[in-house]
Formats: C-alpha cells, sequence, structure tokens
C-alpha cells in the first residue's frame, strides 16, 4: 500500500488528471450501461393473468397479492379501499370473447371482451398498463363495469406480450409499438360492430397512457379519458432514477441503451402528440396529486399543453389517494363522472 502511495506522489500532474479522468470515464460507462440494462430489464414482457387468470367480466374479484403495495406510501389504506369493495354489482351477466389484430399487421392475434349494454350506445376502448396486467386486472373489470352501469358498450383487450394476447417479442414497447393495437381494437369495432368514427372513445390507465398515441393518430376517436397516465416516458425513468437514489442525468443515456436491448426507440412516439392534435375532441384527465408512481406533472403537462392548443380539457385531481386509487376509493363519483363524460362526448 505504501509502494502505492510513492509512486503516486512521483506521477506527473498531467498523468494524475489523466488517470482520473479515465476512471470517471470507466465509471460512466458503466453506469451508462447499468441503468440501460436495468431500464431494458423492466420492459421485460410478462404475459399471462397469473393470479387473475380466472377472472372474467361475469365473474371476477379484487384479489391481489398484497405486496406489491409495501414499497409505497399509505399501503395499508390502499389496500384496505380494494380488497374491502363490494365487486358484485359489478358482474356483467354477458360479454363476448373475441379476437383481431393491430392495424396494419395482421399477424398478431390480440384477445379481447366485447360487453354490449345497449347496440344503440357508444363504445369505450379500455387500455391497460403494465407490468403483468391485462383486460383480466380488477380495475379494468371494475372500469368496465361503471361503463355498463352507465349504459355504455365497452372493449377490453390484452395489448401484445401480455394476458391472453399473443407474445410477439421478449419485450413491450411502452406504446411505441402498442399504439397500433388500439388502432386495431377501433377498426374492429368499425368493421365488425359497425360503429361509426366519432361513436368510439378511448381509456388509458397508467402505462396505458399510450392510448394517447392512437388517439393522435386517428381522429374517429372522439373522446379519451386518462388515469394516472405515463404520457412521457422519459420522465417516468428519470423520477425512478431519483426515487432509487441514483443521478437523474442516466435518464436519457439510459433510454438510448435500455431501448437499444429491448429492440425499440423508447421516445420515437410521444403520448404529448395528442396534446397538439385533439381538435375539439373532449379530453378528461384524472390523477393522484401525491401519486408516488407516475406523477402528477404528467397530467398537468398534458393539461397546459392542451389549453394552449384551445383544447377541450377537463381534469380531476385528487387528493389523499395513491396511483389509480381513486376508481377504487372514490368509486361513485369516479363512475359518475366517467359515464356523463362518455354519454355527453361521443355520438350515440
Amino acid at each position: 500500500m505504501a509502494g502505492v502511495r510513492e509512486y503516486w506522489r512521483e506521477i506527473s500532474k498531467e498523468k494524475k488528471l489523466f488517470s482520473i479522468f479515465s476512471v470517471s470515464i470507466l465509471l460512466f460507462c458503466i453506469g451508462y450501461a447499468g441503468i440501460g440494462y436495468v431500464v431494458a430489464q423492466s420492459l421485460a414482457a410478462n404475459p399471462g393473468c397469473g393470479m387473475w387468470s380466472e377472472n372474467s367480466p361475469s365473474d371476477w374479484d379484487v384479489d391481489d397479492d398484497w405486496e406489491s403495495f409495501d414499497p409505497w406510501p399509505d399501503a395499508e389504506e390502499r389496500v384496505e379501499i380494494r380488497r374491502d369493495f363490494d365487486a358484485s354489482e359489478y358482474q356483467m351477466s354477458t360479454f363476448e370473447e373475441v379476437t383481431f389484430s393491430p392495424r396494419d399487421n395482421s399477424n398478431i392475434a390480440l384477445s379481447g371482451w366485447y360487453v354490449e349494454v345497449d347496440p344503440n350506445a357508444p363504445v369505450v376502448i379500455q387500455t391497460h398498463g403494465m407490468p403483468m396486467n391485462g383486460k383480466c386486472k380488477p380495475e379494468m373489470l371494475l372500469m368496465q363495469g361503471y361503463l355498463a352501469e352507465g349504459g355504455i358498450n365497452s372493449l377490453s383487450f390484452d395489448l401484445r406480450n401480455y394476458g391472453n394476447s399473443e407474445v410477439v417479442d421478449d419485450y413491450i414497447g411502452v406504446g411505441q409499438k402498442e399504439y397500433r393495437d388500439i388502432l386495431g381494437a377501433y377498426d374492429w369495432l368499425v368493421s365488425e360492430k359497425g360503429y361509426e368514427p366519432g361513436e368510439v372513445g378511448i381509456i388509458g390507465i397508467s402505462a396505458g397512457g399510450s392510448a394517447a398515441i392512437a388517439f393522435a393518430d386517428e381522429p374517429g376517436i372522439g373522446a379519451m379519458w386518462l388515469d394516472s397516465a405515463v404520457l412521457d416516458f422519459p420522465l417516468v425513468v428519470k423520477n425512478e432514477l431519483e426515487r432509487l437514489g441514483f443521478p437523474t442525468f442516466f435518464a436519457g443515456p439510459g433510454l438510448r441503451v435500455g431501448g437499444w436491448l429491448a429492440g425499440v426507440d423508447l421516445d420515437a412516439r410521444s403520448a404529448m402528440e395528442a396534446a397538439d392534435n385533439a381538435g375539439e375532441r373532449p379530453v378528461f384527465l384524472t390523477h393522484a396529486i401525491e401519486d408516488p408512481r407516475v406523477s402528477v406533472v404528467h397530467s398537468e403537462r398534458f393539461e397546459t399543453k392542451m389549453l394552449e392548443n384551445g383544447g377541450n380539457v377537463t381534469t380531476w385531481y385528487v387528493e389523499d389517494r395513491g396511483h389509480v386509487d381513486a376508481i377504487w376509493g372514490e368509486s361513485e363519483e369516479y363512475s359518475g363522472l366517467l359515464t356523463s363524460f362518455f354519454n355527453s362526448a361521443l355520438v350515440s
């Protein structure tokens, strides 16, 4: 050890600076690659429905493992509002199991549940979040139950690499590919069920905020509801790094390396595009003010951009709730706002 200290004293200042610089570059590269690997691993496909595999629109419950709530604030309350929820009145007696394909790709089979309560009513497409997720998850079925109770038809389905839809990749694309699945759902409703443009709405929950990309691309989708939505994936990565104690300047490099490992450009398309071209189509944003999982900043930025563009946006920022909690904890108000929004926003 003494020899090392003696050597360090004897070498030139230039060599010392070069050594420090080299070590710094090495550490940066390790961090660069490491964060990218973490990002890529978070995008690993996790198909199937796991503990919710027996759920269907006519027979579902609120069961969860509850362990996933522990890392977040107010875990006990968040579990309680779900576990103690009475789902009996939101069982849907009839539904149709359907299969369709993404727009412009007939080689992928997507699995859906179509619930029709009134042949003359509008219809809403539901888009789920991540990681293991899908139409079988309780909040998706509760949302479908709210719509049915409000006289609105619905199509809930599994995006590619989720639930019972076809697994085509090792990684999910956080909306960069999946928005075409949503457009495929819209096309199926038009071609197979006879809906007209303006009669179809869309919902995005959490990472299902990618529904906004489909909304941006398809003017026939007449209205959009976003709950706790991820609308800026780079911001999610930055917030997660901050939460875990990593330097946030790794977010950009992490996205690039993570996307390269996962085989997808993670910021090629942005849900924020919908705020630019919504036109007069109504948008409803709901988000918990203190959401620790997906910052309310996502919705606030989307709202600001819509207002700057003269858009038709309504917001409900919920106090004292966590991520996707209002649908459970504020059930009566939530269902009322949801159904009144779509009943007034969509042509029927």
